[in-house]
């Protein structure tokens, strides 16, 4: 039988389509997509997507281009919209710079609580990977709007099993976070990748402030592994207006080092959350103007958890005021007799074997800021190490140690450098190298309080000629060696052994509160 031409050039086209395919590699730009950022690319892509086999990997190309995403699916839960869904084995890869996903403008930004759909989404996959290109969210021209939460992201992918991102570039998230990895999965990783301005600033001078909280990572997977990507705010004084948190691990089994991190409050966020979580490690960070460095969160019991040779540098806060401003904190110890869960105090749970160490941590900030500093904020350590780290131009507390009803029992903060301390800008405050204190325990006759706590071969080097400049400015407050003011029983456990005080005046200074 004799066809028509017509017919034998589809033939042809499906034919040659389909061998594309079986070889692995599909062409989003042959199921449709323009590339011309004008064109709504959503739907071809879902066919070339939906064309890759489930069972075996496969490679979905983008070319060099702009690929607008103009459009989503609504399911019956807002958190599962979609602009594209995902499935199994699937390798997301483009030209590098030259191929752009982009958010259409004004899809995210009406007054409907619909409107939150990720422009990847994926549930219960396994075999996910994304490298070479770059998403673009578009979030200047997406603002979140008044009364309503935006939980779209790049990428969403809830539950399964190895997802990995390479050399990515995103930018511009007006949603409440950048890349979520959620639920029970394990083998995440996230390698050489760069996420630009998210939250509170989108790219462009119109804050973005109705967004209240925002992270650019955030992975509960266990075994996730984060190292050498940049995560940056390029406009500190919009983006530090409000939170905005840079990587949140809530996984065991986790690390995240060698990253850059600039203008985050906090640039890292590991937490219990969900579950236990154990053998986790921050480590040879770069930390740069940063309202807070990392931040626990403490709900089940940490364990075996690593924060080493980080370099935080802390920067003062824009319209936000926090309380304290630490390089490294467990929040919440002796504000309050915290029996229940209250999720601001992130105070339910014990933390023991923890070790920080090797840690700079600095303070930026100028002589009359308002802001209180410390190096380190902690509470509820059990059996744990502090030791080799250098802690610069705090102006509250190098070390500060609260009670809980978790209590702090054996912890040993040894061969650490405090440097150039300076006095704040609180009429009220008492201020010391070593900040202890323990209003818990006066409350709770039968708390564990603070036990076997010593303070060995540490260095307490004041700037002389710096701090009499500061306080000939009148600044109020008093500075001490080390403040201790706990319960009579507590006093004899914190021991200071062979700690060298380079200004005599300063000394160890102990008052029994009951």
């Amino acid at each position: 039988m004799k066809y028509p031409k017509r017919y034998l050039a589809i033939g042809l086209s499906l034919f040659f389509l389909q061998m594309q395919c079986y070889a692995g590699i599909i062409n989003v730009k042959n199921f449709g997509a323009k590339g011309n950022g004008v064109a709504d690319d959503t739907k071809a892509i879902q066919d070339a997507i939906n064309a890759a086999p489930v069972a075996t990997m496969s490679t979905i190309y983008f070319p060099a281009g702009v690929y607008r995403i103009a459009s989503y699916t609504v399911t019956r839960n807002y958190l599962e919209n979609y602009c594209l869904l995902l499935h199994a084995n699937l390798t997301v890869k483009g030209d590098g710079e030259k191929t752009i996903i982009r958010l259409a403008d004004h899809i995210f930004d009406k007054p409907d609580t619909p409107a939150n759909a990720h422009i990847f989404y994926g549930l219960k996959i396994n075999n996910i990977h994304f490298t070479d290109l770059t998403i673009d969210m578009n979030g200047g021209k997406n603002l979140v709007p008044e009364h309503y939460i935006k939980n779209h992201t790049a990428i969403f992918v809830y539950l399964g099993r190895n997802i990995s991102l390479n050399k990515l570039t995103v930018k511009n998230c007006a949603g409440c976070n950048m890349v979520v990895i959620k639920g029970n999965g394990n083998l995440a990783l996230i390698e050489d990748c760069k996420f630009y301005n998210g939250g509170n600033y989108v790219g462009t001078d119109q804050p973005n402030s109705r967004q209240f909280d925002f992270s650019f990572v955030y992975s509960e997977w266990d075994s996730t592994t984060i190292k050498n990507n940049i995560i940056e705010q390029q406009n500190l004084d919009i983006a530090l207006s409000n939170y905005t948190g840079g990587i949140e691990m809530h996984g065991s089994y986790s690390h995240a080092s060698y990253n850059s991190i600039t203008g985050c409050y906090p640039a890292f966020f590991v937490s219990s959350s969900w579950h236990p979580m154990e053998k986790t490690s921050v480590e040879n960070n770069q930390i740069k103007n940063c309202i807070k460095g990392v931040s626990f969160w403490v709900i089940h019991p940490m364990n075996n958890i690593v924060i080493r040779n980080n370099n935080i540098q802390l920067t003062y806060t824009r319209l936000l005021k926090p309380p304290l401003l630490p390089g490294i904190e467990v929040p919440g110890g002796n504000m309050v007799n915290n029996d229940d869960y209250k999720p601001a105090l992130a105070n339910a749970a014990p933390v023991s074997n923890i070790t920080i160490t090797g840690n700079n941590i600095t303070a930026v900030l100028p002589d009359t800021t308002k802001d209180r500093t410390v190096g380190l904020l902690l509470h509820s350590f059990q059996n744990s190490v502090i030791s080799g780290n250098t802690i610069t131009g705090m102006n509250y507390a190098g070390v500060m140690l609260q009670g809980s009803k978790w209590g702090i029992n054996d912890l040993k903060i040894n061969d650490n450098s405090f440097i150039d301390f300076k006095q704040n800008n609180d009429a009220q405050a008492i201020a010391g190298y070593v900040v202890i204190t323990d209003t818990y325990s006066p409350k709770n006759k039968n708390g564990p309080g603070l036990k076997e706590i010593s303070f060995n071969n540490n260095k307490f080097i004041r700037n002389q000629a710096a701090a009499k400049t500061f306080e000939n400015k009148g600044a109020p407050g008093k500075f001490f060696g080390a403040f201790v003011a706990l319960p009579s029983s507590m006093i004899n456990e914190i021991k200071f052994t062979g700690n060298n005080f380079t200004d005599p005046a300063e000394k160890v200074l102990s008052v029994k509160t009951d």
